[in-house]
């Protein structure tokens, strides 16, 4: 069996820790975040899901697995994602599309799409990247996703017919089309454009497959900086920010912050896919060459365990980060200085876990629901 990719562990390892932040972010951090911050945020996301694809691009391409190990693997994925809004967000699944929803349903897509034709594969990623504005323009972009509670006064608690009603209120399908926290259109791009990449990763020779990504994630990323200027040339100002979505001609000139999560992507422009996506794709290389580092390979510790930490993150922002009941009392929103201190803590905890489960972990066999959230 092959061994695991340190430089990919690497990689994921960055995405989340940079997600630890901007999730605890809406919770801890003093409002209005500094431009800085909201880059560092932005990091996350793109790479999490661009990785996804990647691997499972290796897995289709490598190992050659049929179908229904993605369709097992993506209803893992999804099963978590439901559980963590019904136990955790004590929320109606399948209303407000959080990263894991995309991210499964990209397993058995891949699947299929790395079976077309080379120029079909760029078309088709093209299109949605194209379509996403388009919908955005034309059906609008809300302010915050809608959701249907499962105890409080506006959900399940009350009667069933009342919810029902509120339920079909929401539309759920644009929020799963491009309104949702992480909607098909343009996530679904970023699944498939890892994939595409990740096809081409583990057929070339590295020192080949570096170059190539250096120069095309280059062009991307001067590409999307060209567009943020023409656009949106006084963002790093950090007034283009608002509770209003403003649109002209297909591109934005505000950005929203949803709930106080502070990210470039709300809404996902192509000036943002643009930049993100190119830097991704220089980062890569730069992990192959420095993935010997010790410091680096600290972060293989998440990037094993990656949707462990997701799990653990969001149940500790739910019940201690953002809960006034909890054990440690009302933690609050800070200045920066002190919500770097609790970031550092919350990492660190999840750190050790995954380094312990790890440890426990290696060298014994478990059932595939129990491996597949465990990682390592």
């Amino acid at each position: 069996m092959k061994e695991r990719d340190v430089s990919v562990d690497i990689l994921r390892g960055i995405a989340i820790f940079t997600m630890i932040a901007a999730n605890m972010a809406p919770y801890n951090f003093i409002e209005p975040h500094s431009f800085a911050f909201r880059i560092y945020g932005s990091m996350a996301a793109p790479m999490f899901i661009f990785l996804a694809g990647m691997m499972v691009s290796y897995t289709a391409t490598i190992k050659a697995h049929k179908l229904m190990y993605y369709i097992k693997r993506a209803a893992a994925t999804i099963m978590v994602a439901a559980l963590i809004d019904t136990f955790i967000w004590d929320i109606l699944p399948f209303i407000t599309y959080d990263v894991l929803y995309i991210i499964g349903l990209g397993m058995p897509l891949i699947f299929f799409f790395i079976k077309l034709p080379r120029i079909a594969q760029v078309i088709l990623i093209v299109l949605i990247f194209s379509v996403t504005p388009v919908l955005q323009f034309y059906l609008g972009y809300a302010l915050s996703p809608g959701e249907v509670g499962l105890s409080d006064e506006n959900g399940l608690a009350v009667p069933f017919n009342e919810t029902i009603a509120a339920a079909q209120a929401i539309p759920v399908w644009r929020q799963f089309l491009h309104e949702g926290w992480f909607p098909f259109f343009p996530w679904i791009g970023v699944s498939l454009l890892g994939a595409f990449v990740g096809s081409f990763k583990f057929k070339t020779a590295p020192e080949v497959f570096n170059k190539n990504l250096l120069l095309g994630g280059g062009i991307m990323f001067a590409l999307g900086i060209a567009m943020w200027l023409t656009f949106m040339p006084d963002v790093s100002s950090n007034i283009n920010f608002s509770s209003e979505p403003k649109m002209s001609a297909l591109f934005w000139k505000t950005l929203l912050t949803r709930e106080g999560y502070s990210e470039l992507f709300y809404p996902p422009t192509l000036f943002y896919l643009f930049t993100f996506l190119g830097f991704i794709l220089m980062l890569i290389p730069l992990m192959y060459k420095l993935q010997k580092n010790s410091v680096l390979n600290l972060l293989t510790v998440f990037g094993r365990s990656s949707l462990l930490v997701y799990i653990l993150h969001t149940v500790f922002i739910a019940t201690i980060f953002s809960n006034e009941e909890s054990i440690f009392g009302n933690i609050g929103q800070h200045t920066f200085p002190v919500f770097l201190g609790l970031y550092l803590i919350h990492a660190l905890v999840l750190w050790l876990i995954c380094f312990g489960v790890q440890k426990l972990k290696k060298g014994k066999q478990f059932p595939f629901l129990i491996n597949f959230v465990l990682g390592g």
